[in-house]
C-alpha cells in the first residue's frame, strides 16, 4: 500500500511541476513520459513495450517536421 500512495504521490509532484513553471519542451515530454509509464507500471506488472516503436516514429517525425519549419 505504501508503494502505491508514493507512486501516486510522484505523479501529482511531476503534474504540478511540468503545469505551474516554465519548463523546457524536452523536460515537459519526459516528465509527461514518466506519469505514464508509472501510471501504467505497478509492481505486480511486467513491464511490456506495446507501442514503444510506433512513438519513437512520431517523434521522429515531430521533430523532423519542426526542423524544416526553422
Amino acid at each position: 500500500m505504501a508503494d502505491e500512495i508514493q507512486r501516486t504521490r510522484l505523479i501529482t509532484d511531476i503534474t504540478r511541476v511540468i503545469r505551474e513553471s516554465a519548463v523546457p519542451e524536452g523536460t515537459r515530454l519526459a516528465g509527461l513520459t514518466l506519469i505514464v509509464w508509472r501510471a501504467r507500471r505497478r509492481t505486480d506488472e511486467v513491464p511490456h513495450a506495446v507501442g514503444v516503436p510506433e512513438a519513437r516514429e512520431s517523434e521522429r517525425r515531430i521533430r523532423a517536421a519542426r526542423l524544416k519549419m526553422r
